[in-house]
């Protein structure tokens, strides 16, 4: 299938992504997170929502072996952490920065009287909010329909930017990590990156994978 009919773009540039910026950056407080520093830990009360200004944040849940599972990745320019807000349940998930971030975070108590009385930031929310599902039910969508190769694909191109022609993936998760996010071994990711290099579908190293053709990607995997 084509590149543009398989991407979730999850950067939103419209009228709602503007309202909940603009909320954030009138009323927010700034704050930097060092790398592998946490936002939240599961079970915290919630006391704020983040807005992602820099960096990249990871949402991760333990297993019963005490692994983190990462779940969810959080780019430059969305939102989380609100709806355990909105809801009145502790963090169920803990958030960690996979690189230098800054985070603009708006108060409880600020976010909730906003969500009450602002109709505008509201509607906001509830775009958001549908759209995050519609990408979750992509997701299962992938990971019950599609061979691994293909989610392994299309995890990456979630997380890197074009580049000239080509598309380069900075790569903050490890193969360990990817694994858990697409419902494979570390092996089989691994496995897979070499076999695509092999053919010429990509060259990486430890921490950056350029995609030579994306246009013809997932035709040649």
């Amino acid at each position: 299938m084509g590149l543009n009919n398989e991407l979730i773009y999850h950067q939103d540039k419209d009228d709602s992504k503007e309202v909940i910026v603009d909320v954030f950056r009138r009323y927010g407080v700034p704050q930097v997170y060092k790398k592998n520093e946490f936002v939240f830990q599961e079970n915290d009360s919630p006391n704020g929502a983040h807005y992602v200004e820099s960096g990249l944040i990871k949402i991760s849940q333990s297993s019963e072996e005490g692994q983190g599972i990462t779940l969810f990745l959080r780019y430059e320019g969305e939102v989380f952490g609100n709806a355990e807000l909105l809801t009145n349940v502790q963090r169920q998930r803990y958030a960690r920065c996979l690189n230098d971030s800054q985070l603009m975070t708006l108060d409880a108590r600020k976010f909730l009287e906003l969500a009450k009385t602002n109709a505008e930031f509201a509607y906001s929310l509830a775009v958001i909010g549908a759209r995050r599902l519609l990408q979750t039910q992509k997701m299962v969508e992938t990971l019950i329909c599609r061979p691994v190769a293909w989610r392994l694909a299309w995890f990456l191109m979630q997380l890197g930017k074009p580049a000239d022609e080509r598309f380069e993936v900075q790569v903050q998760l490890s193969h360990e990590e990817m694994s858990y996010v697409i419902g494979c071994s570390r092996q089989t990711v691994t496995e897979t990156l070499n076999k695509w290099r092999d053919k010429g579908l990509i060259d990486y190293a430890k921490k950056k994978i350029v995609i030579y053709d994306p246009t013809q990607f997932f035709s040649g995997i």
